[in-house]
C-alpha cells in the first residue's frame, strides 16, 4: 500500500526530545524510510496542509506505470555509469527490465547473473528518485538468463 507516515502531537516537544525522537523514528522505521513523514499538530492545525498533497503523491506514485523502453533507457545510463560490481570473476549484466504490475509497482529484470541486494537496493532508490514513487513501495525480481548451449 502506499504510505504516509503523519506524527501527531508534534508541538508538545523541545528540541532535544525532537532530536532524540527523529533518531528513534529512523531506526524503528527504517524499514519504510521510502514514505514520505509529516509532522503535525491536529490541536493546532500545524503542517496539517501538507498532509493531503503527501497522501496525493503516494498514491500518484502507486499507480504510475513505466513503459519498457523509457524504462530500458534509464537502465542502460544507470548501469553504463554504475556497473554491478564483478563477483568471483564474472559481472552480471541486466538485458533488460520491464514493470510487470503497478499498484505496487514491480519490476523484473532479466539479467545474466545474480544481482547483489546492494545493488538492488540501489536501482530501487534511483527509480524512486527519477520516476517518483513517493510512498510506495517498489519490488524488484529477477529472471536469470541460463546459459545457452551449442547446437
Amino acid at each position: 500500500r502506499a504510505v504516509v507516515l503523519a506524527f501527531n502531537k508534534w508541538d508538545l516537544l523541545d528540541d532535544e526530545r525532537r532530536f532524540y525522537l527523529e533518531r528513534e523514528i529512523e531506526r524503528d522505521l527504517g524499514h519504510v524510510a521510502w514514505a514520505p513523514r509529516v509532522n503535525i499538530s491536529a490541536k493546532t492545525g500545524r503542517h496539517a496542509e501538507k498532509l493531503v498533497p503527501a497522501m496525493e503523491a503516494a498514491l500518484e506514485g502507486w499507480d504510475t506505470r513505466i513503459p519498457t523502453g523509457r524504462l530500458n533507457a534509464f537502465l542502460g545510463e544507470l548501469v553504463a555509469a554504475n556497473p554491478h560490481p564483478v563477483r568471483g570473476g564474472k559481472q552480471p549484466r541486466i538485458l533488460f527490465g520491464t514493470q510487470a504490475q503497478s499498484r505496487p509497482p514491480k519490476f523484473v529484470l532479466f539479467t545474466t547473473g545474480f544481482l547483489d541486494p546492494g545493488y538492488r537496493r540501489f536501482i530501487i532508490r534511483r527509480l524512486r528518485e527519477t520516476f517518483g514513487f513517493k510512498g510506495t513501495p517498489i519490488e524488484v525480481s529477477m529472471r536469470i538468463r541460463e546459459k545457452r548451449r551449442g547446437r
